[in-house]
């Protein structure tokens, strides 16, 4: 049997290179065809990348400029208190007295890219939908108090309301802020350019008091 082996191999050994050559064919072949897989999943990856940034940078410019455009119209400094003392000063002296209450809508770019809210990062997310939240809240209420069950009330319930309409404006205003600083400065300098803005305009609970108008 060894002999018969030995012979076999004898006989085999003029197809061992065409054999070995196809081999290294083979396995060239199927490298290439693994790297232009890798190669192909590499690109379309950092392609997903590069659209979500440039969507990102997208909504963080559309949602800074909403946001920056409506704050004087929520609060000024200064200015809003003291229109406010006096007004609510008049609804006291006369009890007959009902201020005018504007429509309230800040939201439209917000209601447009709240189906992909997720694109925005979390250092600026949180800070961005506590405004908007606020502002729905103050639109629902500045509708109620736009209709007759508002005019209805007595005086004192309508100052309390009112002067509750009026904390949540000076909140909405301090919200906004707050976002507007944390997108710029992930805008500027990154996630943790973002994360290292704190909140330093009393965005807490107590500043929703109506003492604090």
């Amino acid at each position: 049997m060894s002999l018969v082996g030995a012979g076999l191999a004898l006989a085999a050994r003029p197809f061992m290179g065409e054999v070995d050559a196809r081999i290294g064919q083979a396995l060239i072949a199927g490298l290439v065809i693994a790297i232009g897989w890798l190669t192909t999943a590499i690109f379309a990856e950092l392609g997903k990348r590069r659209a979500r940034a440039e969507k990102l940078r997208d909504y963080h410019k559309a949602i800074y400029a909403e946001i920056g455009n409506t704050l004087e119209s929520l609060w000024v400094p200064n200015e809003s208190e003291a229109y406010v003392a006096k007004l609510i000063k008049k609804m006291k002296q006369d009890e007959s007295y009902v201020p005018f209450i504007p429509r309230e809508q800040h939201d439209h770019v917000y209601d447009a890219v709240i189906a992909e809210i997720d694109v925005l990062p979390r250092q600026t997310i949180d800070a961005i939908v506590a405004y908007y939240s606020l502002t729905k809240s103050l639109s629902a209420l500045a509708d109620d108090m736009r209709g007759e069950t508002f005019r209805g009330l007595e005086a004192e319930r309508r100052v309390a309301m009112y002067s509750d309409y009026v904390g949540m404006r000076k909140q909405a205003f301090v919200f906004g802020k707050y976002a507007l600083r944390r997108i710029k400065a992930y805008s500027d300098g990154g996630p943790k350019a973002a994360e290292r803005v704190v909140n330093t305009q009393g965005a807490g609970p107590s500043a929703m008091s109506p003492e604090s108008a």
